[in-house]
């Protein structure tokens, strides 16, 4: 079943890759997919990536491709949300501390959709997911613009391979 869903991103990447976008526009969708896929707005993520990308004229489809690339980290989100929360939280507390480590006595379900609980942990958790995302982001923009650029290349050079061996065809 995991083998299935790697195969899935992987063939999906490659027609990310087949794209007949600029790859500007490709690495650019991509990159606001990543950096959406690492704030905690749960819900509107890719929403949130397809109108920006919308705005910023880059690929659509990258971008909500580049958001489900997070799907993969699934098994390990409650660790990163957590390292989000205590980057977020030194970032906010003045002087800067991490947060206390949680109980089990701090989780109460009544008081989970308090506003005030919204902004003592939404927050953080919003400054720390911008802060992962920032690097990631550029990170997938130069590693999927280097990769469209090499591949436009080597399509560039396998046209002309192609055309140089029909060259004897013509009268």
């Amino acid at each position: 079943m995991i083998r299935r869903h790697i195969q899935e991103y992987i063939r999906k990447f490659h027609e990310l890759l087949d794209a007949k976008d600029a790859p500007h526009s490709v690495a650019g969708g991509t990159a606001i997919g990543v950096f959406f896929g690492f704030i905690p707005i749960f819900g509107l993520k890719t929403v949130s990536a397809m109108g920006v990308s919308l705005l910023t004229r880059c690929s659509v489809v990258a971008s909500v491709i580049g958001v489900s690339l997070h799907d993969i980290l699934i098994p390990i989100w409650p660790l990163i949300l957590r390292f989000q929360f205590q980057i977020g939280f030194w970032l906010l507390s003045h002087p800067h501390h991490f947060a206390p480590p949680l109980n089990r006595d701090d989780f109460k379900i009544s008081e989970l959709l308090q506003w005030d609980n919204f902004v003592d942990i939404g927050l953080p958790l919003l400054v720390g997911g911008i802060v992962f995302a920032i690097p990631f982001s550029l990170l997938s923009y130069g590693a999927v613009l280097l990769i469209m650029n090499w591949r436009q290349k080597r399509r560039a050079l396998q046209a002309a391979a192609v055309l140089e061996d029909r060259a004897w065809e013509k009268p």
